[in-house]
């Protein structure tokens, strides 16, 4: 009977990634920015070395803790609703167009980095 709350836990993960992450998001546009000169924490991670961009996106990090939340009990990463909402964000970010899903971009300019094609949105 618990598995029942999964799937509107699930459906809330997805829309509130979607709402949260894409980068035309009014909510996302009025997030600070938590940045060093190569490392980008907040609202997304982003390092950059070597001339490259490495973009750990949220579906990636979820997807780990999700991973480790059935392995190792961590107090609310036991409930249900949360791993329901976990595997929505990870839903979310595979349903990307490929070419959004890349880690590693050559070009470190942050526009490009998040600029979508008028085609894709």
């Amino acid at each position: 009977m618990e598995y029942l709350s999964l799937i509107p836990a699930t459906a809330l993960g997805y829309l509130a990634s979607r709402t949260l992450t894409h980068p035309t998001s009014r909510i996302r546009k009025k997030m600070p920015n938590i940045k060093t000169k190569r490392v980008q924490v907040f609202p997304v991670l982003r390092i950059k070395v070597f001339g490259r961009v490495i973009h750990l996106h949220h579906w990636i990090y979820f997807s780990i803790i999700l991973l480790v939340s059935f392995f190792v009990s961590l107090g609310v990463m036991d409930y249900i609703v949360t791993k329901g909402v976990l595997l929505g964000t990870i839903i979310h970010g595979l349903t990307l167009p490929k070419k959004h899903r890349k880690i590693i971009y050559k070009n470190h300019s942050l526009e490009k980095v998040i600029s979508f094609d008028k085609e894709a949105v």
